[in-house]
């Protein structure tokens, strides 16, 4: 019998601020909540009027994890230590896999009148963490797009009523953005071992008469479909995917098998270890030398 999920746990994101005083809201992780399915950090952007000062994240550490940046509106300039540089406008997709080792930076270079979009991080399976460090951009033009009545749903990784992103991944992803008008009905099959979370950016929906509202994450029951409907026009996304098995360690940037491994990783950054973004250039006066707190989960 197909079950239909219902709405297990719910959190709204805390605000946190990345260097510059930049606001985002922070959906994962949480203490109620670490992960859903592969995705370890969720932060939700929605500012205006956004200059080079207010968002300038300067060169940090990753391993064994993948970086995924999706916009909305804005413009952001991604710099790794691969010597990629990519501007990221709305509907593209950054997807960098630090494997190893990797360091990167995330800078506004001219003023926005609005940045918004997700940044997400997918911990690598244990046998994947040490891969080759990596990076690829996916233009909006290669993301498959189901047009429904009344909502749009963009796959972005994993497969979806036959549409399959073409974004290659480690583990089964889930990854869909939704994009619906007031009124929409959605009733998605989906596979009844993965785990899913909603997260509305923008509207309200209701997951079986629960009501989702905006900067809500809610992580779902097991079942083999979700049906949704939006009260109002909406954009949302659906996460998850194939559990991460343990060990799984989240310290600081870094997702590693033990405390001791991601701690010596934190050490190895400290003493200069980590590769360098030699492309790196600052596009503003913001003095963020010393961002210890500010920098943590970045």
């Amino acid at each position: 019998m197909n079950t239909i999920r219902k709405i297990d746990i719910k959190l709204t994101a805390a605000e946190s601020h990345l260097p510059g005083e930049f606001v985002v809201r922070r959906a994962l992780p949480r203490r109620e909540l670490r992960r859903v399915g592969g995705f370890v950090f969720f932060d939700h952007f929605n500012e205006t009027e956004i200059s080079p000062e207010m968002f300038d994240v300067p060169p940090h550490p990753h391993i064994g994890l993948q970086t995924v940046t999706y916009l909305y509106e804005g413009e952001i300039l991604h710099t790794d230590s691969l010597d990629y540089q990519q501007i990221i406008t709305p509907g593209d997709v950054n997807w960098m896999t630090s494997g190893r080792a990797i360091t990167h930076s995330e800078q506004v270079i001219t003023p926005q009148p609005r940045i918004h979009g997700l940044q997400t991080w997918v911990g690598l399976p244990h046998s994947d963490r040490k891969t080759t460090p990596s990076f690829e951009h996916f233009d909006k033009s290669l993301l498959p797009r189901i047009e429904n009545d009344g909502h749009t749903i963009t796959v972005i990784a994993g497969e979806c009523a036959g549409e399959i992103s073409p974004i290659p991944t480690f583990q089964e992803l889930v990854y869909l953005d939704i994009d619906a008008a007031a009124g929409s009905h959605i009733d998605l099959p989906v596979n009844a071992s993965h785990e899913l979370a909603i997260y509305v950016c923008t509207g309200s929906v209701k997951v079986e008469g629960d009501v989702v509202k905006q900067h809500d994450l809610a992580k779902l029951t097991s079942g083999g479909s979700v049906v949704i409907n939006a009260d109002e026009d909406s954009r949302f996304v659906i996460i998850g995917g194939e559990p991460l098995p343990e060990p799984t360690v989240i310290y600081w940037n870094f997702i590693a098998d033990t405390i001791g491994e991601a701690k010596q990783a934190m050490a190895d950054w400290e003493d200069g270890k980590f590769p360098v973004v030699s492309l790196y250039k600052k596009y503003s006066g913001a003095d963020n030398t010393d961002n210890k707190e500010v920098m943590q989960l970045l």
